[in-house]
């Protein structure tokens, strides 16, 4: 039988994806190590066949992260923490920027994947996503980061998004908040599913009951967030509050008050979910929902690196990670003369 990394690692006394970094040249490992591992290698006549890794389970020591776009700093963050935690684990790491909204579009980069990924790590999966299947019909690793396809059928590491929705009205509704409108992200997405139904049964626990004209369904972007805060504030009765699906629709909802003349949190009180860096800012000061961004990038990078290695259980884990409300200068009481139309009696 013709030697392999896994023997290689064995005869060295290394972690296997040490031995694929030091023979293909990628990462910063000991030069004595490096020599080490290629003697060793040379002594039990190993050959490295691009086309046959996937095959033979061999590893190349290089796994791909697949994200939408990088206009949401959270994102930038959450790339930085799996690259450092994957880094730490000995792998190195491609960026793939791509919504992977159909399998054409995976089917695009299936060279890459089959030649020199080990797994990959998905923040962009929809309900349903078709390249998640795809990419399991090929055994190929895969991890689910921030988002879930709810199928079950693979590893998933996202934030309590059901809490993060109730957290956030429970703030509101202590302010004395009760029309409460709603700018969420992409419908087909759970995380908007999941905090929407979160703010829900908040609402319905205190017996209030969400009017479906004060939701609005776009996306997780800027543009979306001003154009729906336009749209509310021209209601016969606008909300005076507005929970956000992320921070970067609640920053376009704020600049959409700033032209309109509302007064912050006066006129209107608006929370997001993320905590990213601008929202920290002093002329933004954003209450929000912060999400454990480090820690679910570490834990993502783990849970693929355990799939990889062959050290994960068989069942697909599901980790959830708690959240929490960080209070700035947007939100603020209701006004005294309020509409209180949907307060129990």
């Amino acid at each position: 039988m013709s030697a392999t990394l896994r023997k290689i690692a064995i005869e060295a006394g290394v972690a296997e994806s040490t031995v694929s970094r030091a023979l293909s040249g990628h990462g910063a490992i000991a030069e004595e190590t490096r020599l080490r591992i290629r003697d060793i290698a040379n002594q039990l006549g190993y050959s490295r066949s691009k086309h046959t890794l996937r095959e033979t389970g061999e590893r190349r020591g290089i796994v791909g992260v697949v994200v939408a776009a990088l206009h949401n700093s959270f994102y930038t963050n959450l790339i930085e923490r799996i690259h450092d935690e994957l880094d730490t684990l000995g792998f190195d790491m491609i960026l793939i920027i791509d919504d992977l909204s159909n399998t054409a579009s995976l089917r695009k980069m299936q060279g890459l994947i089959d030649s020199s990924l080990d797994g990959v790590l998905l923040a962009t999966a929809s309900i349903k996503s078709p390249s998640v299947d795809l990419l399991l019909s090929k055994r190929i690793p895969t991890v689910l980061a921030i988002r879930s396809n709810r199928a079950g059928n693979v590893d998933v590491v996202e934030s309590d998004n059901l809490a993060a929705g109730s957290e956030a009205i429970r703030h509101l509704i202590d302010l004395g908040h009760r029309r409460i409108g709603f700018l969420m992200g992409q419908r087909n997405l759970s995380t908007s599913l999941d905090r929407f139904d979160g703010a829900c049964r908040e609402l319905q626990a205190k017996g209030l009951t969400p009017d479906a004209a004060n939701v609005i369904w776009g996306s997780y972007s800027h543009d979306s967030g001003y154009s729906g805060l336009v749209q509310l504030m021209n209601l016969p009765q606008p909300p005076s509050a507005l929970f956000c699906g992320n921070d970067v629709i609640a920053i376009g909802a704020l600049e959409a008050c700033q032209k309109l003349g509302i007064n912050i949190p006066g006129d209107l009180s608006i929370m997001g979910v993320d905590d990213i860096p601008m929202a920290g800012w002093s002329m933004i000061a954003l209450t929000t929902i912060r999400q454990p961004i480090d820690n679910i990038g570490a834990l993502a990078a783990r849970r693929l690196v355990d799939r990889i290695e062959g050290r994960a259980d068989e069942t697909p884990s599901l980790d959830i990670l708690p959240t929490s409300i960080v209070r700035r200068r947007t939100t603020g009481p209701a006004a005294k003369d309020a509409d209180k139309t949907g307060l129990p009696h």
